[in-house]
């Protein structure tokens, strides 16, 4: 009997396992791509910053690390958003395997 009550929840949950899906594999692709961007230039900064240190530009430094800190918390948040939504998805697809 509880199999019935169920069904219309999992026949409703469908459509949003399709967007988590969809959403994850988009935020996965644009992550994989901007990282062939944001790679080099995290490099490129830290390059700079190491450079400014040596010639003792303490103003660049600082500015070059907030920029360092700040391109890598976007790599980091775009993982966590990526691995939020395959959790829900994985946990849809249980409720709907139960």
């Amino acid at each position: 009997m509880k199999k019935f009550l169920k069904l219309p929840l999992k026949v409703l949950a469908l459509p949003f396992i399709f967007a988590f899906a969809l959403a994850a594999v988009l935020v996965k692709a644009v992550n994989n791509l901007s990282s062939y961007v944001m790679g080099p230039l995290i490099l490129f900064i830290l390059g700079c910053g190491i450079y400014s240190a040596i010639q003792q530009m303490w103003r660049s430094v600082a500015i070059l690390a907030v920029l360092e800190v700040f391109f890598l918390a976007v790599m980091f948040f775009a993982v966590v958003i990526e691995s939020t939504l395959d959790g829900m998805k994985e946990s849809l697809l249980s409720f709907i395997h139960s």
